[in-house]
């Protein structure tokens, strides 16, 4: 770190340790929504400007440039222009969509739109989005993450908070309790901001009143990826320098209030490194795919299932949560094994195991292939990680994890096929031996070896393979 700048491998890193403890929530501004087709503060109020005659080219403070325009056309006027700007159907960006995917459950965001509640619908997450006092009290279990909306939404432009009137109002008559719990969640979780720009008000007063009750030592650490100011077109190398060196002050003036910012040079750096976060995240989720009506490659049947048994066993040593659809002579023993796992330490299965069993009613052909693939879908966007063992049926290799092994490789998991158990499993093996990706190649050669007399040297080889995909020990 210096002078308040960290570099993206440094956030990546400090990010996923947050992920891992539960603490990360994130902190969402205006530019993030701006790939949905929304607009700037200055684009939105480029209109109104102009209409009570002023240019918004020299405009800096818009709060004051918001407040004009509702002296001069009434309040009614900015309510219309929330709702014709903001109340347009629009899809999430990419950035909302892999934030969803993240196991965050506080969103802060001063934006109107109601982009992230619609990012984590789609992720099968329930939004409890609150914008009022009123609503700070009304208790819901039933949700998977919080979205607070600072400055209310598009639903109530009345209430929204834009004029210099409403932002005096803040705290004080309008949304007391929000103050509050903002300064909570910032004392007690690590924010990530993004798209936002620190020159909001409201903001500025928690943080400040922050810094000032603490001591430096007690601070939580946030951070805040940037864009590096860039050149622009006709801009003198005198007026180019001013905003570099305006930058770097205000990076310096974040690290007083604990923030660390990272700085990429596009927009696009900031899709990477949630993708990168994301993928990390799903990779400690493995689905494991298999059926057996008979176990190959083993020197007998209960070599095999002490294999199965002894692999979730040992996933779930090292932090790994499995989910399976329950496959005909897998399933049963590697629900065993995590079983035992967790008994023996205390924990909860329900933190290492996930079960979706198929369906077996007796319905249509077509209602049960469209339940079966529902059910994969939902077995496998949540990991990272496909291992595939046996798969065979009536001595033909499995349909079923054949089709499963396709889904996986639409959805990007890395896939592990354990040759020795043949099947589909040895189908997939010489799939994959084709496959261009180093860190494929390289896992899948790291997770196969040929002694089957050491039950313990196959199981450690396939967790050799996927520590090394989360850069992590054995245990």
């Amino acid at each position: 770190m210096s002078n308040g700048q960290i570099d993206k491998k440094y956030l990546i890193n400090k990010l996923e340790k947050s992920i891992k403890c539960e603490e990360l929530a994130a902190f969402i501004g205006a530019g993030i929504s701006v790939d949905s087709g929304f607009v700037m503060w200055s684009d939105l109020l480029k209109e109104p400007a102009s209409d009570i005659g002023l240019n918004i080219e020299k405009e800096n403070d818009l709060i004051n440039l918001a407040q004009y325009y509702s002296n001069m056309r009434k309040r009614s006027s900015i309510d219309e222009l929330i709702k014709e700007n903001f109340g347009k159907i629009s899809s999430p960006s990419k950035n909302h969509m892999l934030l969803a995917q993240l196991p965050i459950t506080t969103f802060w965001t001063t934006n109107y739109d109601k982009l992230i509640e619609k990012a984590l619908e789609s992720q099968n997450k329930n939004p409890f989005v609150k914008t009022t006092d009123q609503q700070l009290r009304i208790t819901n279990r039933n949700f998977d993450a919080i979205v607070y909306k600072l400055h209310g939404d598009v639903d109530n432009p009345e209430d929204v908070v834009i004029t210099r009137n409403d932002y005096e109002e803040f705290g004080y008559y309008n949304r007391k309790l929000f103050r509050q719990v903002l300064e909570g969640d910032l004392l007690t979780k690590t924010f990530i901001f993004l798209g936002f720009s620190f020159n909001d008000p409201n903001f500025n007063y928690v943080i400040a009143k922050l810094r000032v009750l603490l001591e430096p030592s007690n601070t939580r650490t946030h951070y805040c990826i940037m864009k590096r100011v860039n050149k622009q077109e006709n801009e003198t190398d005198n007026d180019f320098q001013y905003r570099v060196k305006k930058q770097e002050l205000q990076i310096q003036d974040l690290e007083r209030y604990g923030i660390f910012t990272c700085l990429v040079d596009e927009y696009n750096e900031i899709t990477e490194i949630l993708q990168t976060l994301v993928d990390m995240y799903k990779r400690k989720t493995i689905f494991i795919s298999g059926s057996a009506d008979k176990y190959d490659g083993f020197k007998n049947e209960n070599d095999a299932k002490l294999f199965l048994y002894r692999l979730a066993y040992k996933l779930a040593e090292n932090g790994y949560h499995i989910v399976n659809g329950n496959g005909k002579g897998i399933g049963d023993l590697l629900v065993s094994g995590i079983t035992e796992f967790c008994f023996e330490k205390n924990k909860k299965i329900s933190d290492y195991l996930t079960v979706i069993p198929f369906p077996q009613n007796n319905i249509s052909k077509r209602k049960i292939e469209n339940l079966y693939m529902k059910n994969r879908e939902q077995m496998i966007e949540k990991c990272g990680v496909a291992i595939f063992v046996f798969g065979n049926k009536n001595d033909n290799i499995s349909e079923g994890v054949m089709k499963e092994y396709e889904l996986t490789k639409e959805k990007k998991l890395i896939p592990l096929p354990i040759k020795i158990t043949g099947g589909s499993a040895k189908h997939i093996f010489d799939l994959e031996c084709t496959n261009n990706i180093d860190e494929i190649k390289n896992a899948i050669k790291k997770a196969n070896v040929e002694n089957i007399d050491n039950i313990n040297e196959i199981v450690e080889n396939i967790l050799a393979s996927i520590n090394l995909l989360n850069n992590k020990d054995v245990n």
